[in-house]
């Protein structure tokens, strides 16, 4: 396993700029989501760090070995020792699945015992004979991740893998990827445009835009301390508040919203003390009480009515039109259990904090 150095990457198709000086250090041994919105350059990234592109400009290194770069020749993809499995698998028709998974390796490795052990890892002993059309979808992309670490690769590059298959049986699959390339210690980097994909897979994620990666963090990191508004907006639902910043004392600072003054966390970069300030609530981060006319009033809370509510038994999501005009159009609010709000309902929202807050020019 090598760890992956990506520094001032350029590069565009004819006028267009696709990525714009992109800098990332993929740590050895480490699963590293690549996470944007059709078109951010995801998929162009992956083919450079593969070789089958070249850059405009700036430098691609694995381990301390430079593949791309100023004053270097490219150096193409046979010789990256890096494992590639593409959104369909693209398996070979015509070769049996063991033949598929020893396409890579050199002729007199092809019968060895190689094949088999790579079988066994991901889940498919005893179908080594079939075919790819004989094959459920997901069997067809564990062998193409087994012909990926045939080599034995010291970079795995995923693009989108999972995108052709159900919602149940992709769940299934990108758990048992996650565990074949941790157990073999490989460097994996996942190219998605799913949220839940890279939050729930990677060590570390890379959001893309513009052609420039805007974010870089643990999942968890990432999600509750995006770097800016629109970054919370494309990482999961979020509820995006106007507040008013206040210095607290040594309690720390605090701001004012609809949903009452909640505390500020500590990691919010914010100066000065006061002010205006863009304010991000998970859904998860409200809870809703069922409102009574003499509880409207209530400090704390927002009134509102109950727009939608898609129910999935073990949570729900409920949107809330808030009855004060001058907040938000509707907030969004994740519960647990309990029946279905019906449309319409009066309810209470309140909020817990810290929340994470943005000055605003």
């Amino acid at each position: 396993m090598r760890q992956l150095t990506v520094s001032g990457l350029y590069k565009a198709f004819g006028t267009h700029p696709v990525l714009t000086g992109l800098d990332l250090d993929v740590p050895a041994g480490s699963f590293t989501a690549i996470l944007g919105p059709s078109g951010s350059g995801k998929t162009t990234l992956l083919r450079l760090l593969a070789g089958f592109d070249q850059p405009d400009a700036g430098s691609i290194a694995i381990g301390d070995r430079v593949v791309d770069g100023p004053g270097v020749d490219h150096l193409p993809p046979e010789r990256r020792r890096i494992g590639y499995v593409p959104q369909e698998g693209a398996l070979f028709p015509h070769l049996t699945v063991a033949a598929n998974v020893g396409f890579g390796l050199p002729a007199k490795l092809r019968r060895g015992p190689r094949t088999g052990e790579l079988l066994d890892a991901v889940g498919l002993t005893g179908m080594a004979r079939r075919y790819p059309h004989q094959l459920s979808g997901g069997q067809q992309q564990r062998v193409a991740l087994a012909r990926a670490l045939a080599i034995r690769p010291e970079v795995v590059l995923l693009d989108e893998p999972f995108a052709s298959l159900d919602a149940h049986l992709r769940a299934s699959v990108r758990a048992d990827v996650q565990q074949i390339c941790r157990s073999a210690g490989t460097t994996a980097v996942l190219v998605t445009h799913d949220q839940d994909e890279a939050l729930s897979m990677a060590d570390r994620i890379a959001v893309l835009r513009d052609g420039r990666i805007v974010q870089y963090a643990a999942p968890h990191d990432l999600y509750m301390r995006p770097a800016d508004p629109a970054l919370a907006r494309f990482v999961g639902d979020a509820n995006i508040l106007d507040g008013q910043l206040t210095a607290v004392g040594q309690s720390g600072r605090a701001v004012a919203t609809i949903l009452g003054t909640l505390p500020v966390e500590p990691g919010s970069e914010l100066s000065p003390d006061s002010g205006p300030v863009t304010v991000l609530l998970r859904p998860e981060q409200l809870e809703i009480v069922s409102a009574a006319p003499a509880q409207t009033g209530e400090p704390g809370c927002l009134a509102g009515r109950v727009v939608a509510c898609d129910y999935y038994g073990h949570d729900a999501v409920v949107r809330v039109r808030p009855d004060d005009q001058h907040g938000p159009a509707e907030v969004i609010v994740r519960t647990t259990g309990g029946p279905q709000l019906p449309t319409g309902a009066p309810v209470l929202v309140r909020a817990r904090g810290p929340v994470i807050a943005w000055a605003r020019g």
